[in-house]
């Protein structure tokens, strides 16, 4: 797989990896910030045309997704019991949508996270996970979780960094829109 220099919107697709009604608030403020960043991340997605899909870990018993993402999915969330988000519908529908980049954003960074980034790297997709848009339930297991995608080739990126990118010029027709959205998500209180 050759090296990603661009993240170009045509080519990505965003997944949002088990944000469920009951391992968010578990992750306490981590979790929720997470989410806001995700949420942040799936709204400038939809404006740039970017793909938004979503898994859940196990719903019955982990809840459904939350609200505030699901409202910005392309496709139904996929259910799975895999740890890895990377299970076959997932893999079909990006090749089918010719979707070669996965920004990955999720909870638990060391867990589900980093076991997607390594089958979808295996499966020679590019990989970019979105660092401020993941979590675990402690510190080290996320900074754990970073490093070994990382080692593994996997484009650490910021929510921020990834819309700008994704513009790629003021000029954009969308760059009003998501300099607000920006503007709107630094005055949002950290929980």
């Amino acid at each position: 797989m050759p090296a990603v220099t661009r993240l170009n919107p045509d080519e990505c697709a965003v997944l949002l990896v088990d944000f469920q009604m009951k391992l968010v608030p578990a992750l306490k403020d981590d979790g929720l910030n997470a989410a806001a960043m995700a949420n942040f991340l799936a709204q400038g997605a939809r404006i740039l045309g970017v793909p938004v899909l979503a898994t859940e870990q196990y719903p019955q018993g982990l809840g459904t997704t939350l609200g505030l993402l699901s409202q910005h999915l392309t496709h139904p969330v996929w259910e799975k019991t895999r740890f890895s988000a990377a299970i076959d519908p997932v893999i079909e529908w990006l090749h089918r949508d010719a979707r070669r980049t996965v920004l990955l954003a999720g909870i638990e960074s060391h867990i589900c996270v980093t076991q997607t980034a390594l089958d979808l790297i295996e499966a020679d997709f590019t990989v970019a996970v979105v660092m401020d848009a993941c979590a675990a339930h402690k510190n080290s297991s996320h900074e754990s979780g970073m490093c070994r995608m990382f080692h593994a080739k996997a484009v650490p990126v910021t929510v921020e960094g990834v819309l700008y990118e994704w513009l790629a010029d003021a000029s954009h027709p969308s760059f009003k829109e998501i300099s607000a959205l920006v503007k709107q998500s630094r005055e949002v209180k950290k929980f």
